[in-house]
């Protein structure tokens, strides 16, 4: 039935442990060695990556700080211009206002002069006036 043989046995078994030496020794330790340096790599990788993302946080925050500094100076710097450009435009309109006030003045003084000159005209002539007006009335009638 089942013979089995106590040497071949153990042929069998040092065949066994030589094959399984020989595989530790070229296979399995340059292979568990590449993935042990393929972790470490990795791990390595992993930190540089969360070292640049705090970095790049910082940056980003750093910026906004800047943006938001040169939003406010830009903010003051309009409203200095704004300022500014009111009181000059409020100066401008008193001297324009004030340049009317005077012309307003000067021709109110040469209407009354005027107005005199005619009132004295009339006053001269209105004697030969009513005698021509007399004269067209007394034509008509």
């Amino acid at each position: 039935m089942l013979d089995i043989s106590l040497v071949v046995m153990l042929v069998e078994a040092g065949i066994f442990l030589v094959t399984l030496i020989l595989l530790n020794q070229w296979l399995f330790k340059p292979l568990l060695g590449f993935m042990e340096s393929r972790d470490a790599k990795l791990e390595k990788e992993l930190k540089n990556v969360s070292n640049n993302t705090n970095e790049a946080k910082k940056y980003e925050e750093e910026i906004a700080k800047i943006l938001e500094n040169a939003k406010s100076e830009a903010m003051k710097i309009k409203k200095v211009a704004s300022e500014e450009a009111k009181k000059e435009a409020v100066s401008m309109v008193e001297s324009e206002v004030s340049k009317i006030e005077v012309e307003r003045k000067s021709f109110y003084s040469q209407l009354e002069n005027k107005k005199i000159e005619l009132s004295k005209i009339l006053e001269a002539n209105s004697k030969e006036l009513q005698e021509v007006l007399s004269n067209k009335l007394k034509g008509i009638a």
